[in-house]
């Protein structure tokens, strides 16, 4: 009996622990409405309810992940060589030093009004509702506020916000 409870006691710890990862990537699902950001700095507020009618690339990254950070770069890039494309760039920093967040937006001359730093419980519940338990990403959001790409290309992008915007 003791080893019956000890079965029924794992597995549902396991159903649960898939039901919990199942509903965070299934928030950000394409086709899906993209779960409500606010992100707030001195100076500086963004939503995504803000957004509505513009195209959203919305970037989540670190310094310690040399994907995302390579990622920030680029759509920075994209977002320069494309000055009157209908879209914003939002991308969020999840580095555990302020400071360093700082100085890579500065060497990688990135557009400081497009990042934004978060930490401690406001990290972990971003993080939580975007389902970024395994690493950071991109998703582009539609005018409309639903998920129309995850990691986009600038091929993708240039298909989505350049040549459907007329």
């Amino acid at each position: 009996m003791k080893k019956t409870f000890i079965i029924l006691t794992i597995l549902a710890g396991i159903l649960l622990c898939a039901v919990g990862y199942s509903d965070s990537r299934h928030k950000t699902q394409i086709g899906h409405r993209a779960p409500a950001l606010v992100l707030e700095r001195p100076g500086n507020r963004v939503s995504l309810e803000d957004l509505a009618g513009r195209y959203v690339i919305l970037n989540f990254w670190s310094s310690t992940d040399g994907l995302s950070r390579k990622s920030t770069n680029e759509y920075t890039a994209w977002i320069r060589r494309n000055p009157d494309a209908p879209v914003s760039l939002v991308s969020v920093n999840f580095d555990s030093n302020r400071t360093l967040f700082s100085e890579i937006v500065r060497r990688d001359s990135l557009l400081e009004s497009n990042q934004f730093y978060v930490g401690g419980d406001t990290a972990r519940a971003l993080a939580d509702n975007y389902g970024l338990k395994n690493g950071y990403g991109t998703l582009l959001i539609d005018p409309q506020g639903i998920i129309v790409a995850h990691n986009p290309t600038e091929a993708q992008l240039t298909d989505f916000i350049i040549r459907r915007k007329g």
